[in-house]
């Protein structure tokens, strides 16, 4: 059997953040956040994060929230897998998986932040908008200036995905079509 599909996927708990935060190291070149921002993603974004776990170890996290006076926004922070689930469509899965969610079946656009080397992000997002039938669009997000001289980090361009509609099934959770 596949070792993605046997995977489960499910909203964060504070018990996960030290995992999490491991699992983050294991994952250059994603920026590294301390355990505690983690347990607050845990505790206070639980209903936009998601957990993926095989045998009650975590192999998968994406961060995301709904960004202040944009709440049909949600915004991914950070998708982390484990070297052992790459290129089996675990990332693509969790966006699914949050994107499912009935609490977030309002939301109509997504963005997120790729440096321009990570061509992987760049190719999961721009195949997101495909299945939602909608525009990826790439804009400046953060330059590297920004990050400052002591820290060596790349420009951070901003995705855009939508206009989208999470189409709910026979009123259940809204689904991607």
């Amino acid at each position: 059997m596949d070792t993605a599909q046997q995977l489960i996927f499910r909203e964060p708990r504070v018990e996960d953040a030290l995992a999490i935060s491991r699992l983050i190291k294991r994952c250059p070149p994603l920026d590294v956040n301390s355990t505690y921002a983690t347990m607050l993603l845990c505790r206070d974004f639980h209903d936009t994060c998601v957990v993926v776990e095989q045998d009650s170890e975590v192999l998968a996290f994406l961060s995301a929230y709904r960004p202040p006076q944009r709440e049909n926004t949600i915004f991914i922070w950070q998708a982390a897998v484990d070297s052992r689930l790459r290129s089996q469509g675990v990332a693509s899965r969790m966006l699914d998986d949050l994107l499912s969610r009935e609490s977030l079946a309002d939301v109509n656009h997504l963005e997120t932040t790729i440096t321009p080397s990570n061509q992987s992000s760049q190719k999961l997002f721009r195949s997101l908008a495909k299945r939602l039938n909608t525009e990826c669009r790439s804009v400046e997000g953060f330059p590297a200036a920004l990050f400052g001289e002591v820290e060596e980090h790349e420009a951070e361009d901003l995705y855009q995905v939508g206009p989208f509609t999470l189409k709910p099934v026979h009123g259940e959770k809204p689904v991607i079509s």
